[in-house]
C-alpha cells in the first residue's frame, strides 16, 4: 500500500469516526433539549406580624378608639393568600367576641418584598369600658365556627393585641382571677397531721 493510499484511508476513518461522534452529540442534545420538571414547593410557614411596625404601637394603653389598625404581616411568600380576624374581648367558651375576617390577597400596592400590610378596620364599640382588640392572621382560619376562628389551622398563625380604656390606663379595669390558689406549705401539712 503506497503512502497516499493510507493517508486516504486514515481521512477516511477520521471522517467517518468524526461523523459517528457529531450524530451522537445532537443524539444527546435532543435529550437535554427536554423541558426542566417542575421544582418542589416549599413547605408552608406561618405567616408572622411585625410587632415593632404595627400601628398603633402595642407599647401603652389606647385612649381614644383607633378606627384602623395597620397590621405588616411577614410571608415566606409574598403571593400567599392570608386570612385576618378581629376580636374584642373574646371569650374562648362560647365564641363571643369575634368581630369580623376577611382574605388578603396579593396586590403590589400592599406588599414590598415580602411583607403585607393589613388596613383592618375596627368599629367603635357600643360600650366605653376596657376592652382588649386583637388581630389574627393566619393562612387558614376557619371562622364559620366563632368558638373555632381564634385557632389558625396548620402551619399556624401569629396575632397582636391593643388595651383600650377610655381614661388611657388600666385603672379601674377588671381584673381576671384566674381562680388558683396557693398550695399548702408541707410543713404546715405535717405539722397538722393532715399527710396522705
Amino acid at each position: 500500500m503506497t503512502g497516499s493510499a493510507r493517508a486516504r484511508r486514515i481521512r477516511r476513518f477520521v471522517t467517518t469516526a468524526l461523523g459517528l461522534a457529531s450524530a451522537a452529540v445532537l443524539v444527546d442534545a435532543c435529550v437535554i433539549a427536554d423541558p426542566p420538571t417542575d421544582l418542589p414547593r416549599p413547605s408552608e410557614r406561618r405567616p408572622t406580624i411585625v410587632r415593632a411596625s404595627v400601628v398603633p404601637s402595642t407599647s401603652s394603653v389606647l385612649g381614644t378608639w383607633p378606627g384602623k389598625v395597620i397590621v405588616p404581616v411577614e410571608l415566606s411568600d409574598p403571593l400567599a393568600e392570608i386570612t385576618w380576624a378581629t376580636f374584642i374581648n373574646y371569650n374562648p367558651v362560647t365564641g363571643e367576641g369575634f368581630i369580623q375576617d376577611d382574605t388578603s390577597k396579593y396586590e403590589p400596592a400592599s406588599t414590598r418584598g415580602n411583607i403585607r400590610l393589613l388596613e383592618i378596620p375596627i368599629s367603635v364599640p357600643s360600650s366605653d369600658r376596657c376592652l382588649f382588640i386583637e388581630v389574627i392572621v393566619a393562612l387558614r382560619l376557619n371562622t364559620r365556627d366563632p368558638r373555632n376562628a381564634h385557632t389558625p389551622e396548620e402551619p399556624g398563625g401569629d396575632s397582636v393585641g391593643w388595651f383600650f380604656s377610655p381614661s388611657g390606663d388600666l385603672a379601674g379595669c377588671p381584673v381576671l382571677d384566674a381562680g388558683l390558689q396557693p398550695l399548702p406549705d408541707s410543713g404546715a401539712d405535717a405539722d397538722a397531721g393532715g399527710g396522705v
